[in-house]
């Protein structure tokens, strides 16, 4: 793999252009995002933060890698808490997105309408997304890991967009059977349980 070429300007610098265009976004929505509000939120002249982001796209994009850096590593660091055995990653995914919503989630949901009018902004989370799920998905059955994740997701989703219609008990209890699920053979398990109830029905008949 090639080296990526080094970001422009001063680390710090960029970053605090990066957060102060996180703060914008979540203060006004991903429409009121210009280069000349990112100057002003950080404090810096126009042609300073051109110097890192030519474009708002530019400055989109970089945004939207960040967030996705930013849940590789979250990802990274929960599997590393867990037992090294099949499934570890897939827990570690719905233990990782089932957390309290942070900056990350709310700026990613301020922006979603954003990046759906420009699908070469979406490129960098398709692709995390299909690695991703690739990885969930090496060492447990693909049912398996394509359900967790479905239901995961919609749950995120549904929180984000506050339209969740579960009370507090009601999602504890989702979640445990998510973990659950995401243990190896546990999908197995259900469909020879299934397979059960509908012999011993039969065998009543």
């Amino acid at each position: 793999m090639a080296d990526k070429p080094k970001a422009r300007g001063r680390p710090s610098s960029r970053e605090a252009m990066l957060d102060a265009a996180q703060a914008v976004v979540l203060e006004g929505g991903a429409g009121k995002l210009t280069l000349d509000a990112v100057a002003r939120r950080a404090g810096v002249s126009k042609g300073g933060v051109m110097y890192n982001f030519p474009t708002k796209e530019a400055l989109l994009k970089a945004m939207v890698e960040r967030l996705v850096e930013h849940n590789r590593h979250a990802h990274a660091q929960v599997t590393a808490s867990l037992p090294d055995r099949p499934g570890r990653s897939l827990k570690a995914y719905v233990m990782n997105s089932v957390r309290a919503l942070d900056v990350d989630d709310r700026v990613s949901g301020a922006l979603l309408a954003a990046l759906n009018s420009d699908r070469a902004l979406l490129a960098p989370v398709a692709e995390y997304f299909n690695g991703r799920f690739a990885r969930l998905a090496q060492d447990v059955p693909f049912e398996q890991a394509a359900l967790v994740y479905l239901a995961t997701e919609g749950l995120w989703t549904q929180e984000l967009l506050q339209l969740s219609p579960f009370n507090a008990r009601q999602r504890a209890q989702l979640v445990r059977m998510l973990l659950r699920m995401a243990e190896p053979g546990a999908v197995t398990a259900g469909k020879a349980a299934a397979q059960g109830k509908t012999v011993r029905k039969k065998g009543k008949s």
